[in-house]
């Protein structure tokens, strides 16, 4: 009986730590003064092998639709983990159609807005701190390259004793996406999280996008 109370403080223990990680050393100094935050458009990046047919319009066009998805997404999962019981985020978050009907009013467009400092967004926004995020995207491969390359171990480990091993990774690209609150006066941030998921041909793009947003949602602070 000791040992499973050992085990299980030791659990809860470690799981704290885990959830304070996160914080800056500024969190618990400028946190407690923010009660509206805002999900301000995604930063996007692609980098990595492109395709000569696609144009920088063409990569530009993408990134401002992954922009979009990607705010929606991150915004949604924050607000279903909101609310007043314990465990939950209990801060205001200002719906996005107002953060970007601000940013359009102010003559910013969202590719612009990825430029401001946090300071003037807050500001153009009126709320203490914003959320912003960036997500790289390193392409590897095209869709029916990484299909191909899938097919191939395949038929390898089921049909044949050759080295599958020895194919190259079918991965299409990996996606790398950094997030953070910064307040709104300082521009200081007070929490930051990251993550890394590869993707291939045969997981949808937002699913992708959501398994990301779900994630950095789960670690959201403003939980005391």
């Amino acid at each position: 009986m000791k040992n499973f109370l050992f085990f299980t403080l030791s659990v809860l223990m470690l799981s704290n730590c885990g959830r304070e990680y996160y914080k800056t050393a500024s969190y618990e100094n400028l946190a407690p003064q923010h009660q509206l935050i805002a999900v301000v458009p995604v930063h996007t990046i692609t980098t990595g092998r492109i395709p000569p047919e696609v144009t920088p319009e063409m990569i530009e066009q993408v990134e401002a639709a992954e922009s979009q998805a990607f705010q929606i997404s991150l915004y949604t999962e924050i607000a279903k983990r909101t609310g007043s019981r314990e465990g939950e985020i209990y801060i205001a978050l200002q719906d996005i159609s107002e953060t970007n009907s601000r940013l359009k009013d102010a003559g910013f467009s969202p590719r612009e807005s990825w430029e401001l400092p946090p300071t003037k967004l807050a500001e153009i926004l009126g709320v203490d701190a914003i959320v912003r995020a960036t997500v790289r995207k390193t392409q590897y491969l095209t869709d029916l390259e990484s299909f191909g390359l899938s097919m191939a171990q395949n038929f390898l480990l089921i049909f044949t004793d050759g080295p599958f091993w020895l194919i190259p990774s079918s991965k299409t690209s990996d996606v790398d996406a950094s997030c953070s609150i910064l307040d709104g006066q300082s521009g200081v941030p007070v929490w930051a999280t990251n993550k890394t998921v590869g993707t291939n041909w045969n997981r949808p793009h937002s699913e992708i996008i959501d398994n990301i947003s779900r994630k950095m949602a789960r670690r959201f602070p403003y939980r005391e």
